[in-house]
């Protein structure tokens, strides 16, 4: 039986794709923006205002990424916009998206449940934050190539694996710092917290790098 695909669906499928992408690297900036802010608090007296307000946007971010994700499955996956196969692993590949923009609320959502800053941060957690963004960067070009370019999905999405290994290497390297007499045991515990609650969104982003390249094999070469 042949398979017809309604192309006013397959359309609208792609430009909700791209507009979740879009979301997920919004988020995935303020998040950046809001680690380098809250390292640098005691020279800016706004700066929790800032991040609250950065919060408030990645919240937003999120909540429209559900609704992209909810016009996905329930009226175009399953609709016939694509063609089964292919309809399951777009669909996987939404939910691991979405998975990353929630990983990247939760963040923002810790750092700022808080009401005192500690006074001494990492230096390498702005660090760490533009490594998990960098993640989510290549993470994104790997979505542009998806279907068009395979050798080129394949590239970048095992530049998110370096990256992210570039990332665990840093976390490491901060838990060792926070653990020395400098940290009081409180602010040691919080700055583990956002350390760690940082590399699961690096590791969301590589999971989903590793289903495009699952993608890229299935239907490249």
């Amino acid at each position: 039986m042949l398979f017809r695909r309604d192309k006013k669906l397959w359309k609208r499928g792609e430009e909700l794709f791209v507009q979740l992408a879009k979301e997920l690297q919004i988020a995935s900036a303020k998040l950046a923006d809001a680690i380098i802010i809250w390292s640098n608090h005691e020279k800016d007296p706004e700066a929790r205002s800032k991040i609250m307000h950065l919060k408030d946007e990645i919240v937003k971010a999120e909540r429209r990424c559900d609704d992209i994700k909810e016009e996905l499955i329930d009226t175009i996956f399953s609709k016939g916009a694509y063609l089964p196969q292919a309809t399951e692993d777009r669909h996987r590949l939404v939910r691991h998206m979405d998975n990353i923009v929630n990983k990247t609320e939760v963040v923002i959502r810790r750092l700022v449940a808080r009401e005192d800053f500690p006074q001494r941060i990492p230096h390498e957690m702005p660090i760490l934050a533009e490594k998990v963004h960098q993640c989510t960067d290549f993470l994104q070009d790997a979505l542009k190539y998806v279907d068009a370019d395979h050798e080129k999905a394949r590239k970048y999405a095992g530049k998110v694996d370096s990256t992210r290994e570039e990332a665990r290497d840093l976390d490491f390297h901060i838990f060792g710092r926070i653990n020395s007499p400098d940290y009081d045991a409180k602010d040691a515990y919080y700055c583990y917290k956002i350390s760690v609650s940082l590399i699961v969104v690096a590791e969301a982003a590589e999971q989903t790098s590793d289903y495009i390249q699952v993608m890229t094999v299935k239907y490249g070469q």
